[in-house]
């Protein structure tokens, strides 16, 4: 992972509240299910290792349930976006995105939505992402990378994730 910046001034007040107050929709179970090979081959690796793709891991917010209302000030190009949300317990079992396999020169990139919290924990292949400040902006080094998240903690976590393509 590469640090690009802080981008705090960019996350507006009234999003936090709307994400926190609300649960997004859930996924895997309830959300969009596989459209590509790709996506169904990260989806059976789950499905061998124990998952359930019935079972809620965490809710999603995007264009169709969420407005930014303004780009976002690290990106430059095309790009598409998401916010996942994590209560207490949920995960994100260690995948790849499927969208970086057939988007031409994928960057992607993650962006905490508030301060580190004990237990909100990201896993970038053998990283692990902790100590973070909202607006923290970190580019993949390889957009289809291993990696993961889980909240053990006690708090909600809010994350955004943008990635771009030509």
């Amino acid at each position: 992972m590469e640090y690009i910046g802080n981008f705090n001034e960019w996350i507006k007040e009234e999003w936090l509240h709307k994400l926190l107050s609300e649960k997004g929709t859930p996924r895997p179970s309830g959300g969009k299910k596989p459209t590509s090979p790709e996506e169904n081959l990260e989806y059976q690796k789950a499905r061998n290792a124990g998952y359930s793709d019935q079972s809620t891991y965490f809710y999603m917010f995007d264009k169709n349930n969420f407005a930014l209302n303004s780009d976002p000030p690290f990106v430059s190009k095309n790009y598409h976006w998401w916010i996942t949300k994590m209560l207490p317990g949920n995960f994100i079992p260690m995948h790849v995105d499927p969208h970086t396999f057939y988007e031409k020169n994928s960057q992607r990139y993650w962006m905490p939505l508030q301060n580190y919290q004990p237990g909100h924990i990201f896993v970038y292949e053998n990283i692990s992402i902790t100590d973070y400040k909202a607006g923290d902006v970190w580019r993949y080094k390889n957009a289809g990378a291993l990696h993961g998240a889980i909240n053990i903690g006690h708090t909600s976590r809010l994350i955004l994730q943008v990635s771009t393509h030509e």
